[in-house]
């Protein structure tokens, strides 16, 4: 029966990306500096053009594919919304002070307003302080004193007269430092104090009957001397407001004239009513204040209370034309919304609660991009959320962070309007997994820009792809690269990206391949990188990570990995595994074996019934089970008791990858027929019988080049892969050598049929048939047993 699983010619095997493509692509102009990522170019161009709410910027791919270079390429041209770029302050609301009002201002002109305020006020307290101190503002508060002092004495002169008359003296009583008024009684005009009186009346010499009257008069004159004080408080009172009065109508006009210019700058151009209000507030704040305002101060803390009240602290300054990106590196709750700082020691939180507010990279952004890494979003407490909640309202209040190590403030600033375009850079996937587990972001991140991991090996990417190396390496300073040492990089990219006509797009590999090449190189001795200080700087990194392939390989060498690399046995078929640590993967052969006999059992998975395989796993042997009923015993009850084992294998399996190598050892275990052991297979089968592309298919192969080659090669040992896997075959120098010596060879099929002819000698008809014959028989010895 004919075949199409001829072995592979050399030509289909090998890999290299030619020297003269690589030195006509260096003499080209360069191209664009951004390569292989159109797709996340035109998202992320129409993220950032579109203003509307809630086309914010998701970029999604793996580390390394350029996620931050073509960003900052294009935010170089970025410009922010004039429109809604402003300058935010926060100020003290006198009205309640624990509620920071804000203030907004056109770019550039907060600072201006801080300044000038600044200056007004200090202007303001010279001025008053002079004031209070003039000749004019002396007499008139002399004449206010002098008509109080008048009247006070005129009352209490009356108020001696009166008690005079009634036969007693007010006198004066100094109790310690304190001095207060009493009074005394009189006899003859002469003072007598009641203990005198009261021991004269026990002598018979002073009436009783008059020393009780005294009594009583002096607790009612008591009475009125207290109105009197009373009075006397009460005219005092409205003295201090007269002076206070006094003081303010004389320093208003220097408040008028210093806050006159703040008010015409904010009338100007577009009025700013929230500004205006605020100096009003201020101007009445400072005449009810006039006191504090014309005195000394008593202490520095006194003086910095005072003017930290009409301090404005301005939390988000902008200039026109410039654009606004913010790259928060560490997105801490308060890095990021803002912080509230504790009040020193024992002071008053509301005292100048506004100086204590510190901006965001949110209010820094405002009008510009805000860009957040995903993973150090999300680990922060509270960040995501509050960041939800910004978008969805557009507006931001400064808190404290939502954590047990921060004590809440009172403080309750006015949340202020935040327009800024976010831009999250996520890992693969994850725009995927937020968009189905958080329904609030797929309305906020209505553009996802995804980064391939590879991208087409065309002359024109080619070409791109070369200039970019050239210019990493001037820009680092390595050693010049030839056009093998480049050549040797490309081809390497191409296998990172698993494909021969890919190339991949994780730049960060390539380069540091570069930078190891330039040490080795260096240290050679050499003038340039070349072809093969690349392949020794390849070679020394797999060496660098290969430790557990070592590992693996010594107990092959030691025959504690039972594995057969020669003749034939029934039952048991060389399967291939890929074993990857993340940064490094590498093939290993695993003998699959298979037992059959009659019965009613079907095909039992030991991986499964031991609790060690995956759900793919699973399908696989539901579709070998169906695959084995279809073609080979259409016709017949399948009366089969078979089992498929991973033998060595004590971790979990999962993969259809070793499918094929499963039928195969199954169906040799029924017929009896032997198959190949200087073979090794890879491939997954569906349910027509149709062999599926793999992954980690060079890795593989060169596993299983390992062991034979531990094992001893016998130059008839290979693999059969996938033919649709052929594109995907970029080996090492050492495989690629033995290939051209004979040493090891490859076969590619289509279908399950031409890999048993490769393994058994039989053609596909002669093994159905022989198949067929075996459950044919299965099926009758159970019917008789029934």
């Amino acid at each position: 029966m004919p075949t199409h699983a001829a072995e592979l010619s050399i030509d289909k095997i090998l890999f290299s990306v030619p020297e003269e493509t690589v030195r006509r692509l260096r003499e080209a102009p360069p191209g664009a500096p951004i390569i292989g990522q159109d797709r996340a170019l035109d998202a992320l161009e129409l993220g950032l053009g579109i203003s509307a709410p809630g086309f914010n910027v998701y970029i999604m791919g793996a580390s390394g594919t350029g996620r931050r270079t073509v960003l900052n390429a294009l935010l170089k041209n970025y410009k922010a919304n004039q429109d809604t770029l402003q300058d935010i302050a926060y100020v003290c609301n006198f009205a309640r002070p624990l509620e920071p009002k804000a203030l907004y201002f056109p770019p550039g002109r907060g600072s201006y307003f801080r300044k000038t305020l600044q200056g007004a006020v200090e202007s303001i307290r010279r001025q008053t302080l002079q004031m209070v101190k003039s000749e004019v503002f002396a007499a008139a508060s002399k004449r206010v004193i002098s008509a109080a002092d008048d009247e006070e004495n005129r009352i209490l002169a009356e108020f001696e007269t009166s008690m005079a008359a009634d036969g007693f003296k007010v006198i004066q009583v100094k109790d310690e430092d304190a001095r207060s008024m009493d009074l005394m009684p009189t006899v003859k005009g002469i003072p007598v104090s009641f203990d005198e009186l009261q021991e004269r009346a026990a002598r018979g010499k002073f009436p009783a009957e008059t020393l009780n009257s005294l009594r009583e008069r002096y607790y009612r004159n008591l009475d009125r001397m207290s109105d009197l004080f009373a009075q006397v408080r009460d005219r005092r009172r409205v003295t201090d407001r007269a002076i206070r009065q006094l003081k303010a109508d004389s320093a208003a006009p220097i408040i008028d004239n210093e806050l006159a210019v703040l008010k015409s700058l904010c009338s100007r151009e577009r009025e700013n009513k929230e500004a205006l209000e605020y100096l009003a507030a201020l101007r009445e704040d400072l005449l009810s204040r006039v006191g504090t305002l014309t005195e000394p101060f008593k202490s520095p803390a006194r003086k910095r209370r005072f003017f930290g009240r009409y301090a404005v602290n301005l939390i988000c300054e902008h200039e026109s034309e410039k654009p606004y990106i913010v790259h928060e590196e560490v997105p801490t709750f308060a890095n990021l919304f803002g912080s509230i700082e504790p009040a020193a020691g024992n002071e008053d939180p509301a005292v100048n609660g506004h100086l204590r507010l510190r901006p965001g990279a949110v209010h820094r952004a405002s009008g510009g991009v805000l860009v957040l890494r995903l993973q150090d979003l999300l680990s922060e407490e509270g960040a995501w959320p509050y960041l939800k909640r910004i978008l969805q309202s557009g507006k931001a209040e400064i808190q404290s962070p939502p954590s047990g190590n921060h004590m809440p403030s009172i403080l309750k600033p006015e949340a202020i309007p935040v327009d800024v375009k976010v831009v999250i850079i996520g890992g693969e996937h994850s725009y995927d997994f937020l968009y189905q587990e958080d329904p609030d972001f797929q309305k906020l991140f209505k553009v996802c820009a995804e980064f391939d991991s590879v991208m087409p090996l065309t002359d024109e990417n080619l070409g791109r792809y070369v200039a970019f190396i050239d210019d990493f390496a001037r820009r680092r300073g390595t050693l010049p690269l030839s056009d093998s040492g480049l050549a040797r990089i490309v081809a390497h990219a191409a296998r990172l990206s698993e494909y021969r006509t890919m190339l991949t797009t994780r730049f960060t590999l390539v380069t540091d391949l570069v930078t190891e090449a330039d040490f080795r190189s260096r240290r050679a001795g050499a003038s340039e990188i070349d072809g093969k200080a690349v392949s020794e700087t390849i070679e020394n990194r797999r060496y660098l990570q290969k430790l557990p392939e070592e590992k693996y390989a010594e107990m092959v060498r030691a025959g504690e990995i039972l594995l057969d690399v020669k003749g034939s046995k029934v039952g048991k078929v060389n399967g291939l595994a890929v074993h990857d640590r993340g940064y490094h993967a590498f093939g290993i052969p695993v003998a699959v074996t298979a037992q059959a006999g009659p019965g009613n059992k079907g095909v039992i998975n030991i991986e499964r019934e031991s609790g060690l395989s995956g759900e793919i796993y699973d399908k696989a042997h539901l579709i070998i089970q169906g695959l084995l009923h279809r073609k080979y015993a259409p016709d017949i009850p399948l009366a089969l008791s078979a089992s498929i084992c991973f033998e060595q294998s004590y971790t979990e399996v999962d993969g259809d990858s070793a499918s094929c190598a499963e039928f195969y050892a199954l169906l040799s275990a029924i017929a009896g027929i032997p198959l190949r052991q200087d073979l090794a297979i890879t491939g997954s089968l569906n349910q027509l019988g149709d062999v599926q592309p793999v992954g980690g298919i060079s890795e593989k192969i060169e596993g299983f080049f390992d062991t034979c080659e531990i094992l001893g090669f016998t130059g008839t040992q290979g693999v059969i892969v996938p033919r649709r896997n052929l594109s995907g075959i970029i080996l090492s120098d050492r495989v690629e050598k033995a290939v051209t010596r004979g040493e090891f060879h490859l076969w590619a099929i289509e279908s399950v049929d031409e890999g048993l002819e490769i393994f058994s000698g039989f053609s596909s008809a002669e093994f159905r048939d022989r198949v067929y014959t075996v459950l044919r028989d299965y099926a009758g010895r159970m019917k008789e047993f029934r």
